[in-house]
């Protein structure tokens, strides 16, 4: 069997890791990422990048094809219509195989080993190394950082979370559908805007344009009152009577998976132990948005990592950087996703009333204002769509 010696180990191959793996080659650190599918690969994901995401990662001009979104439409249980769109791209979609594939071949020119095809089945901590068992191979290195996602091993096999928390995650379930050029442009109302239609059931079906594919996902957030798959199969029914195209007969495949919920107080960390993006909880728990916190929690766990291998440093300062930079946001986040779906109608009305509201929620998505800026802003604003639901009420009795 192969053996090795390494300063830090990643494991798994998506933003998280590959950002970790690329910050830690930076630093000189020798590191060695491991991921467990063959790349480029399909990965079950909108492709959203959000501009916020884009200032860490840096340009993505070769990830080809790309598409520029410029904010969204979204709709209320009831049908309330709301659009915004924005003079400058708030975010731009991707698919998830050419993204992770730059990404790791980023981290690859920086000097980071990728080991594709390897999947770690054994993690064991000694007060000496860390100890990994692979598909391949047996490796050692000083630290780990675990950026495999939801059902993480590193996690699991480190003690650092044995299993969610019974209200911690959510569905997903999503698709990709090719189109005709014609039927494609029957079913998306604006090609520069997403599409969000939020369910009575805590959650919402959303509508990804890129070309000719759409991919269409469905989220629900525990508790979960309907059946995830049937829940999914209404949506696309219902997307495909409104836009006049069959679209199950297009649908080739489906993917089915979980999603942490964000905002709760959790362990990421431990001696030789980080845990970046899904594997750590880092995802907005009102969307579901994850590539930001991602690459977020990956550069910072890089940075952590090269500070305590070169200065003897503990790993605590992670999750007090985490926290800094966008965890404390994650719980205001999760606040306000409670009440949006509380009071979703009665929001709606004031986004509809005052448009402006929904366009600072368009910038909070972008990166322009976190969730905390965000909350402070809307109170801030409370008298002003006072008075233009007043005067809406005054015109309404006047007809």
């Amino acid at each position: 069997m192969k053996r090795m010696d390494h300063d830090v180990i990643v494991v798994g191959g998506g933003p998280g890791g590959a950002m970790a793996a690329r910050t830690c080659a930076e630093k000189g650190l020798k590191v060695l990422l491991l991921e467990k599918d063959t790349v480029p690969r399909y990965k079950a994901c909108g492709g959203a990048v959000s501009c916020k995401a884009l200032q860490i990662i840096g340009p993505i001009d070769e990830v080809r094809p790309q598409y520029k979104c410029y904010g969204a439409t979204i709709y209320s249980p009831a049908m309330r219509k709301l659009s915004c769109k924005l003079d400058e791209p708030a975010s731009v979609l991707v698919f998830r195989s050419s993204l992770d594939h730059f990404l790791l071949k980023q981290a690859q020119d920086k000097g980071a080993n990728i080991n594709t095809g390897e999947k770690a089945i054994s993690i064991n901590v000694t007060d000496e190394h860390v100890h990994v068992i692979t598909s391949k191979g047996e490796y050692t290195a000083k630290l780990i950082i675990g950026a495999d996602g939801v059902n993480s091993t590193v996690a699991r096999e480190t003690g650092l979370r044995k299993k969610w928390e019974p209200e911690g995650y959510g569905i997903c379930i999503e698709t990709e559908i090719e189109l005709t050029q014609e039927d494609a442009e029957k079913c998306v109302l604006d090609k520069e805007l997403i599409e969000a239609y939020f369910l009575k059931s805590r959650g919402y079906g959303w509508i990804f344009p890129k070309g000719n594919i759409m991919s269409i996902g469905l989220g629900l957030w525990k508790p979960i009152t309907i059946k995830p798959m049937q829940a999914f199969e209404d949506f696309i029914y219902f997307i495909s009577r409104e836009r006049g195209v069959d679209l199950a007969t297009h649908i080739t495949k489906k993917f089915i998976h979980r999603i942490p919920v964000g905002g709760i107080s959790r362990k990421t960390y431990s001696e030789k132990v980080l845990l970046v993006g899904d594997a750590a909880g880092f995802v907005d728990p009102f969307l579901g948005e994850g590539i930001y916190y991602a690459v977020e929690s990956g550069l910072v766990a890089g940075e952590v990592a090269a500070e305590a291998i070169y200065h003897g440093t503990d790993l605590s300062t992670y999750k007090e950087r985490c926290n800094a930079l966008f965890n404390n946001d994650l719980y205001v986040a999760f606040k306000f996703g409670n009440a949006f779906h509380k009071h979703i109608e009665k929001i709606f009305y004031l986004f509809s009333k005052d448009p402006e509201l929904f366009k600072m929620y368009v910038l909070t998505g972008k990166g322009v204002l976190n969730y905390r800026k965000y909350m402070k802003k809307c109170i801030t604003r409370i008298p002003v769509t006072l008075l233009k639901v007043a005067g809406s009420i005054m015109r309404n009795e006047k007809e």
